[in-house]
C-alpha cells in the first residue's frame, strides 16, 4: 500500500556514516514518543546524535560516537540531556533501558515492536539546550515521571521538579494555590473532581499527600504499595502535578514548551526577520504596535514566479 510505513532491519540502517567503526554508545529506551522509522542526525550542545528508528526486534534508540576526547561519561550524559529535550519538546515520558558501546552502534534487542507508535521523522526544528543546571535536572525529572508506569513514582518525579525550582515547601504550596487557573486539558478536568470532593488546600495536599507519602515512610500520610486506594489517588491527582511541573518548568526557569514556540510563528516570522528587521518582527511576536517615530531598517524583497 503506497505510504505505508514500514518498520526497518537493521541491515537497511546501519549504513553509511552509522556503519563506520568508532567507539559508539547507544542508548536504549522505553518511549511513548511516536519514534521515526528512519535514522536522523542532529546538533546538540556541539555533538551529533542519532536517532535510530524503530527496527525489527530492537529497542528505538539513540547513539552517539565518541569523538574529541569526550569521555564515556559525559556522551552517556549527553544522550541524556538529548533525550530529555526531545521529550520536552513531544511533551511525553522516556526511560532508558540499557546503555551499550560497540565498535557499531547496536540497540539493544527484543522481540517484536511492542506497540510503539511510528512517525516517518522528528520534527527537532525547536530542541532547547538550557545553561541552567536547574533546568536540565527539572526536564530530566519530567522526562522521567512521564515514562514511568507507576502513577505514585510517576507523581513523586514530576513533584521534584518543584523542589527544583522552589525548594522551599511553604513556597511550592503558596506557587500551586496560585497557578491552578493556568491548568488545562486532562490537568483541568481533575482538578475540577479533586475540587468537587471539598479539598480546598491543593499545595498542601499535593506536598503531604503525595510528594511527602511517596517519599518518605515514616509519619503519616504514607502510601502503602498494597493499598489500592491510594495508587487509585494517586493516579487521578497526576496529571495535576504533571502540568504544574511544565509550567514551573516555562515559567520560572525559562524553557519554552514547544506549544509556545509554536503559538509565537517563529517558523513563519523568521523568514521575515531580514526583511522587515528585528524590530519589526519583535513587535509582532509581542503582538505590540510599533510606536510612532520608531526608526527601522526594511530590507529590499524581490519576488521570482515559480513554473
Amino acid at each position: 500500500m503506497s505510504g505505508m510505513l514500514t518498520i526497518p532491519e537493521a541491515k537497511d540502517v546501519i549504513v553509511g556514516e552509522l556503519a563506520q567503526n568508532g567507539d559508539w554508545i547507544v542508548a536504549s529506551v522505553d518511549t511513548r514518543i511516536a519514534w521515526p522509522v528512519k535514522a536522523q542526525k542532529f546538533k546538540y550542545r556541539g555533538a551529533e546524535i542519532w536517532v535510530l528508528p524503530l527496527m525489527k526486534e530492537t529497542y528505538p534508540s539513540i547513539a552517539i560516537k565518541r569523538t574529541g576526547g569526550r569521555s564515556r561519561e559525559d556522551c552517556e550524559r549527553l544522550l541524556m540531556r538529548f533525550l530529555s529535550a526531545v521529550a520536552w519538546v513531544e511533551s511525553s515520558g522516556a526511560s532508558v533501558e540499557y546503555i551499550t558501546g560497540g565498535n557499531l552502534p547496536r540497540p539493544m534487542g527484543r522481540k517484536g515492536e511492542l506497540g510503539n507508535v511510528i512517525t516517518p521523522d522528528l520534527d527537532l526544528s525547536y530542541l532547547p539546550e538550557p545553561a541552567d543546571e536547574k533546568a536540565l535536572l527539572a526536564m530530566a525529572l519530567l522526562r522521567e515521571g512521564r515514562g514511568l508506569n507507576h502513577p505514585g513514582y510517576a507523581f513523586l518525579s514530576s513533584y521534584r521538579v518543584l523542589d527544583v525550582v522552589l525548594p522551599d515547601p511553604k513556597s511550592q504550596m503558596v506557587w500551586i494555590d496560585a497557578n491552578l487557573d493556568e491548568l488545562t486539558h486532562g490537568a483541568k478536568d481533575a482538578l475540577k473532581k479533586f475540587q468537587a470532593s471539598g479539598q480546598t488546600e491543593i499545595g498542601k495536599h499535593l506536598y503531604a499527600s503525595g510528594r511527602c507519602a511517596m517519599a518518605h515512610a515514616a509519619r503519616e500520610p504514607i502510601v502503602d504499595p498494597d493499598d489500592p486506594t491510594d495508587l487509585r489517588r494517586l493516579a487521578e491527582e497526576l496529571p495535576i502535578v504533571t502540568e504544574l511541573a511544565e509550567l514551573a518548568i516555562e515559567s520560572i526557569l525559562g524553557v519554552e514548551t514547544s506549544q509556545t514556540v509554536w503559538e509565537k510563528h517563529l517558523y513563519e516570522l523568521e523568514g521575515f526577520r531580514k526583511l522587515l528587521g528585528p524590530v519589526v518582527v519583535d513587535h509582532l511576536i509581542r503582538g505590540e504596535q510599533i510606536p510612532d517615530g520608531t526608526n527601522l531598517e526594511i530590507g529590499r524583497a524581490s519576488c521570482r514566479e515559480r513554473v
